[in-house]
């Protein structure tokens, strides 16, 4: 088949050399993070916000580590500790208010016992054994920071897809306060920082052990080269689990970071150096929000026991999730859950994320079911003389389908009949809690 010359792909990259291209320069800007990683410019931060566990350092007494230069970036005591001295940074407090006001201006707060001494000690032993068990069975999750030079994994160890491994997880996503005191007063925070429709992203632990590598510090909104000063995309939930400070590797965050790199622009590089980082300290059943544009990665545990954190990231109901959660999903848990966390899932999509259609405040669980039963059937080619238009096609028993089925205008009348009593075997959850959407017939 012949085509006109300008669709052709050689006439095509004859036209398209790379400053004639639209937004090319700025996607591939790699800004902010090339920023981060330059050398002797940011303060207390001489490698840059990043870790080379294989850079060559005689004072090295712990592998892939320099603990002695205060001007790396993961060692926070010295001029880094001088830079921030006398500076009122967050405190745990469970005053709102105050958490308003940290959040905005430093980009993250603590809340103090938002885990009651119980609710702690309930979650700490329910990580403690989800962790040695899959350690056990031979599936635990080395990543995060790099690899300890000369071992094979990272040596911190990851807990995914939390709300299959125990109640109080699920409770943390719902913020129910039986699992987590603090949940009404977070769950408003999240409102007020990315709207009410916000999903989960992702739901994980994160056990650092002696000696990890420090993770480059990095924004969880990971929507370089895009910053926006209005507002996050994406906020951070992270319950600590063990008393943290600068011994254990406290989560490293830079104060403020979230308006600086905001200010510098998108795709831009950082044009003033940024202030140097902290170890974050707080006891355990404290919990802390942080904007997504905060810089912050895990710090190196100087000490001799795990130092635990589980994190929830939360984002704009546009956005793509990190964890595929219809996926990951455990049977059990989907059939059993609320309308709010169904929606958190992702599994009761509000104009994207859909299967076959059905996008609009459906609830895909009943398509879940049928897909690992094996009983999916997908609508494919059809015509008017197609054999199988009687098909049990899983679209009808989609919420969409059920809704619309009697109200279908040229149903042939055989189908009609066959398919009038179809009702899927996972009802929705009664009197849905969350978000508040007009009830509609099944």
């Amino acid at each position: 088949m012949s085509i006109p010359e300008e669709f052709t792909t050689t006439d095509i990259k004859k036209n398209s050399a790379s400053e004639e291209q639209l937004y090319t320069a700025f996607l591939k800007s790699g800004e902010p993070y090339r920023s981060l990683a330059r050398k002797n410019y940011h303060q207390s931060a001489s490698a840059g916000f990043v870790h080379d566990p294989g850079a060559k350092n005689a004072q090295r007494s712990t592998p892939g580590l320099d603990l002695s230069d205060d001007a790396l970036y993961y060692n926070t005591r010295g001029s880094a500790a001088d830079y921030w001295a006398g500076v009122e940074l967050p405190k745990p407090t469970k005053n709102i208010r105050e958490c308003r006001a940290d959040l905005c201006k430093w980009g993250y707060c603590l809340i103090e016992d938002a885990l009651s001494a119980s609710q702690t000690t309930r979650m700490k032993q329910r990580l403690g054994d989800q962790a040695k068990g899959e350690r056990l069975a031979g599936i635990a999750s080395w990543m995060g920071t790099a690899p300890v030079p000369g071992q094979a994994l990272s040596n911190t160890q990851f807990l995914h897809s939390l709300i299959n491994k125990g109640e109080q997880f699920i409770q943390c996503v719902e913020h129910d306060p039986a699992g987590v005191q603090a949940g009404p007063l977070i769950e408003q925070l999240l409102n007020e920082a990315l709207g009410s429709q916000f999903l989960m992203s992702s739901f994980i632990a994160i056990i650092s052990n002696y000696g990890n590598m420090p993770q480059g510090l990095h924004q969880d909104q990971a929507t370089a080269p895009f910053q926006d000063a209005a507002a996050p995309y994406t906020c951070n939930t992270m319950y600590i689990m063990d008393d943290m400070g600068e011994h254990n590797g406290g989560t490293l965050v830079v104060p403020g970071s979230h308006q600086l790199l905001s200010e510098a622009g998108s795709g831009r590089p950082i044009e003033v150096p940024l202030p140097p980082a902290i170890n974050l300290a707080a006891a355990a059943g404290t919990v802390m929000i942080f904007d997504g544009r905060l810089l912050h990665g895990t710090g190196v545990n100087k000490s001799n026991d795990s130092r635990t954190i589980l994190v929830m990231n939360s984002i704009k109901p546009f956005m793509r999730q990190q964890e595929l959660h219809m996926m990951s999903a455990a049977t059990e848990v989907l059939t059993n859950a609320s309308s709010k966390l169904l929606y958190r899932l992702g599994a009761r999509p509000q104009g994207l994320g859909g299967i076959e259609g059905a996008w609009n405040g459906d609830y895909l669980v009943n398509q879940r079911l049928k897909l690992e039963q094996g009983e999916y059937e997908f609508v494919r080619e059809l015509s008017p003389d197609s054999p199988d238009l009687n098909q049990n096609f899983t679209y009808r028993i989609s919420d969409t389908g059920l809704v619309q089925a009697e109200h279908q205008p040229e149903t042939l009348t055989e189908i009609k009949a066959q398919y009038r009593k179809s009702r899927p075997s996972w009802q929705r959850p009664e009197a849905p809690r969350f978000p508040s959407v007009k009830k509609r017939a099944p």
